[in-house]
C-alpha cells in the first residue's frame, strides 16, 4: 500500500544540530550491511537510471529525480549524521549559503527531518574517494519506517512507500569525480 505523503525541501525547525562521526579504526575494511559515514562532503543520490534532484531551492519544493543520460550532474545533497546513537541523518542541500534548507516529510516537526540510510556496502574514508562510495541502500522514514521512492516520471516528487525491494527504492551514493 503506497503511502501519498511527498518529499520536499523544508525550512529547518531545529537550530543548533549537532553532527558527529561514529570512531573508526583507519585501516577498517570497507563493510556489508553498513550505515555509511559521508564524512561532510556531498554525494549525489542514484538508482540505475535516475539521480536525486530538486524542482527547486526554496522551502516547498519536491525532490525529484532525472534521468542520468550523460552522467551525474555535480553532488547535490549532504547526509550528516545526527549524532544519536542509532546512525540516522539529517538530509540538506549542498549549494544553500545558511544551511537551512532540508528534505523533510510535509510536516514542520524535527522527527519529520530525519532518516535512516542502510546499505550493502560502504566504503571507508569516504571524504577521500571519487565516484561510488555506497551501494544498494534504502532510505527510509524515521516517523513510519517507510522507503523513499522514485516515481514513474522524472518529474514526480520522490514519496514513501511500503518499502518491497524494488529498484526505484535501491540507491547508490557518489561523490564527485575529478574532470
Amino acid at each position: 500500500m503506497f503511502s501519498f505523503a511527498t518529499f520536499f525541501i523544508a525550512s529547518q525547525v531545529f537550530l543548533g544540530l549537532v553532527s558527529a562521526s561514529p570512531l573508526q579504526r583507519r585501516d577498517a575494511p570497507p563493510s556489508m550491511n553498513c550505515h555509511p559515514n559521508f564524512e561532510g562532503v556531498g554525494v549525489s543520490v542514484t538508482n540505475s537510471a535516475r539521480e536525486w534532484g530538486v524542482s527547486g531551492f526554496y522551502a516547498g519544493a519536491d525532490v525529484t529525480s532525472l534521468s542520468v543520460g550523460g552522467g551525474l550532474s555535480k553532488a547535490d545533497f549532504r547526509f550528516e549524521q545526527t549524532g544519536s546513537p542509532a546512525t540516522t541523518y539529517i538530509i540538506k542541500l549542498v549549494d544553500i549559503e545558511n544551511n537551512d534548507l532540508v528534505v523533510g516529510l510535509s510536516g514542520d516537526h524535527l522527527q519529520d527531518q530525519i532518516w535512516n540510510v542502510q546499505c550493502d556496502f560502504c566504503s571507508d574514508n569516504i571524504s577521500q574517494r571519487q565516484g561510488n562510495v555506497a551501494f544498494g541502500c534504502n532510505i527510509t522514514s524515521t516517523t513510519n519506517n517507510e522507503c523513499v521512492t522514485i516515481g514513474e516520471k522524472d518529474t514526480d516528487a520522490l514519496f514513501l512507500a511500503d518499502c518491497v525491494g524494488t529498484d526505484a527504492q535501491n540507491f547508490d551514493f557518489w561523490t564527485e569525480t575529478a574532470n
